[in-house]
Parts: C-alpha cells; structure tokens; sequence
C-alpha cells in the first residue's frame, strides 16, 4: 500500500476555503488504497478565524490523524485587541486606514517570516520525522497557506530525503492582498527567498491554476514546466446528494465566502444600479453568505442599495450548499493582484457549477475561472462592464419571470469533483 503523510494546518473543526482541499482529497485518497497519515495542529492551539464541527464527520475513519502542539502568537494578539480584529482569511477584515493594524500588519510580516503560524513548524517536523522512521512512510505532501508549511517539507526534503510534494492553493508573494501586509524590502526578500527554496527543492510543485503555474515559473531560472502540475479545487459529490434542482421562486442571487475591497465588486455595484434603475418593480435579493468586510458594507450602503442585500454571516459548509439550492444565480468576485492578474482563484466555482444556477463572474474576463465558465457554459464573465451587467442581469431577470430555466450541473464538471483531482495525486505519488 502507498503510504504518504499530509501536512496542512487546516482541518476540522476549523471552518473556511482552506479546509476543504484536503479534508475531501484525503478521503478519496484514502478510499483509493493509499494509507494517510495526517499532521495538523490541536484546535486548542492554532488560530483558526472561524469554525465548523460539522466537517469532523467528513474525515475518512481509516485515515491516521497526529493532531500536535503549536506555539501561535496571533492567540495572543487575539487577547490584546479582541477575536474580531484577528485577520480572517485573505485579510478581508483588515482597515488600511487603522494606524492599529498597520502597524500590527507591520510587525506580523517582519517579525514572522513568512507567517506567525511558522512555529508550528517545529511539532509538526518532530511527528512527521517519527512517522517516516516508524512507518517507513517516503512521501510527504505539504499544502499552504500558510506557507510556513512549506518549511516543514523543506526541512524533511534536506534531513531525511523525502519525496516531497508542495501543494501551494495561493500565490505567496503575488496574491492579492499582499501590498496589505506591509513588508520591509529585507522582510520581503526572505520571504522570496523562501518561496524560491521551496519551488527549487520539492521534487513536484502543484497548484490550482495555470497562471499561477506562470507565476511560479518566474522566481527562478532553475525551474522548468515538467516540475509543475495544474490540479485544481473541486467539488464534492457527496455534498450534492440530497441538493434539490428544482425552481425556487424568488430572484435570489447569492455570493458564499468571503469578500473584500480587494475583489472586483464595483462594476457589479454600478450595474446593478441600471437593473433597479430600469427595473423598479423587481423583487430582487443579493444574499451574503459568509464574511464581509464592513468597508465593502459601508460602500453598499454609500450607494443606495442596501435595502437589496442580505448579509446572512458564516455558516457551515452544508448550510451554504443549501444555500446555493434556494438561488437563482450564483455570485462569483475575483481578486486582481499588482500585476492586474488573478490574483486568487475562488474555490467555490465548482460547487456553484455543480449547483446547476448560473454563475455571474466579476473578475479577470481572460483568465482561469473565464475559461471554466465558459468551458463549462456555466456563467458569464465581466471585469469593468458595467453596462453589459446590468443588461445581464435584466435577461436573467427575464428569464425568471418567464420561468425559462434548466437547473441542471453543467456540462463537464465532473472532471472537477474531488473524486477526480484525487486521482491526480494518486498518479503524481506513484510517479515519484
């Protein structure tokens, strides 16, 4: 049986995006004949920004899990300034504005490089060395963010000799929010020269776009494209079991995650603007299902059409598949980095494609998620066309009164459910 050891700092009872990767990849794997071992810290220790006990039931109960100590000094900026003020997930709740958290920004990316979670590191090395020792285990696969747990393959690829896997879900020092953390010019080049190490010293580097695979490319002239493997996020089928595709009758158009200024909402903001201004009768409801930061609010509410929107706050996983099932279409808002590139890929395009609603695309009309949308025929794609939206959302609402609809998932999703990335990893395990 292939035995690998899987590293990630994420996994339940912590809740968000970055659980979901490999709690459902390391089911399938399990499910495939290949014997997991699982390193993640204790829940009492890590500082997770939100939490979902339902995902415990989702774990594989053959999988072997090594839950470990870690040391995390956000825990204790947490008690200095208040559970609300801790980053959540891609900073979306950071204020530039706030002399506070700049200057805590400052000391995070200065004084913990490449993240505050690096200590982790150390429990997590110590288990996985046990591990490979007792278990006679030769493959590891980290997955980050945070990054800091890229070091810990780093280190057991230079001590023991491991093949390594660096599954990396973001950009490092290209994701969008990035600029927000403030780092010193030295700060910032020990963080490239850890991105760097790690892209030169895994023995196979997977990520979740194509353009991110460019992106990785660039940082040095020692990587060639053979080392890189384009494994995206997925869907789960079991998640879809009991979802219901029938017609529901409200014009409901929902976004589920998190949002920030960093996203790409303007122009929706500006066409929505002309549906309601063309359409005054219309009952129409823009639902938000997870984290909003409360300067995205404040523009909303800036532009008139707060009474349109429903902040629904986190929920569980399943809560927001249900979610899904009592929409008429899907939100999708893309974050732009420096370079005007995607600078992050949303997860949740996959479920939203298996939902079977159309999606409404506000990002980079060129890129990833353009590409699957339009592969697909799940959605449509927009970046500075307001006009074009608004017309958009005239014709879906249309569509509704006229009950002209077919709520089916769309065609060839099924080559992203997490059945089928699994199967990927299996192969790139065998290869190595």
């Amino acid at each position: 049986m292939k035995k690998v050891i899987i590293i990630t700092y994420y996994w339940p009872p912590s809740g968000g995006a970055g659980v979901q990767r490999w709690l459902k990849l390391s089911w399938y794997l399990q499910e495939s004949g290949v014997q997991v071992y699982l390193i993640h810290p204790k829940a009492a220790d890590a500082s997770y920004f939100a939490f979902d006990k339902s995902l415990e039931k989702e774990i594989h109960p053959e999988i072997k899990l090594y839950p470990t100590m870690s040391f995390e000094p956000i825990n204790f900026y947490k008690k200095l300034v208040g559970k609300e003020k801790v980053p959540t997930a891609g900073f979306s709740n950071v204020d530039p504005k706030s002399s506070t958290q700049k200057l805590s920004l400052f000391l995070r990316s200065n004084l913990f490089i490449p993240d505050p979670r690096k200590y982790w590191g150390n429990y997590a090395f110590d288990q996985a060395k046990k591990i490979i020792k007792e278990e006679g285990v030769h493959h590891v696969i980290t997955t980050s963010p945070p990054h800091s747990a890229q070091l810990i393959g780093l280190k057991l690829k230079q001590k023991l000799g491991i093949k390594w896997i660096a599954d990396l879900r973001d950009l490092w020092t290209d994701v969008y929010y990035y600029p927000l953390l403030r780092h010193s010019n030295y700060s910032r080049k020990i963080d490239a020269k850890y991105e760097r190490k790690v892209l030169e010293n895994a023995d196979h580097v997977s990520t979740v776009s194509p353009g991110f695979v460019e992106t990785y490319l660039e940082k040095s002239s020692n990587l060639s494209e053979e080392k890189f493997s384009f494994i995206p996020n997925g869907y789960d089928p079991r998640d879809f079991k009991n979802f219901n595709y029938s017609f529901k009758p409200k014009f409901v158009l929902t976004y589920t995650g998190t949002i920030n200024l960093q996203y790409n909402f303007d122009p929706f903001i500006t066409g929505l603007k002309e549906f309601v201004k063309s359409r005054p009768e219309a009952d129409v409801i823009i639902r938000f299902v997870g984290f909003v930061d409360d300067q995205l609010k404040e523009r909303i509410r800036a532009s008139g059409l707060e009474p349109y929107f429903d902040y629904v706050g986190y929920v569980s996983h399943s809560e927001a598949i249900n979610y899904l099932e009592k929409s008429f279409a899907l939100l999708l808002f893309g974050p732009l980095n420096t370079q005007n590139k995607e600078g992050g890929i949303p997860a949740k395009v996959f479920e939203y494609l298996n939902a079977g609603r159309k999606v409404i695309y506000v990002g980079k009309k060129d890129g990833f998620v353009a590409k699957i949308l339009s592969e697909t025929g799940g959605g449509v794609s927009f970046e500075t066309e307001e006009d074009e939206l608004g017309k958009h959302l005239e014709a879906l609402y249309s569509e509704f009164l006229n009950k002209q609809f077919n709520f089916q998932p769309s065609p060839g999703v099924e080559k992203y459910s997490r059945e089928a990335q699994a199967e990927k990893f299996r192969t790139l395990l065998n290869r190595l």
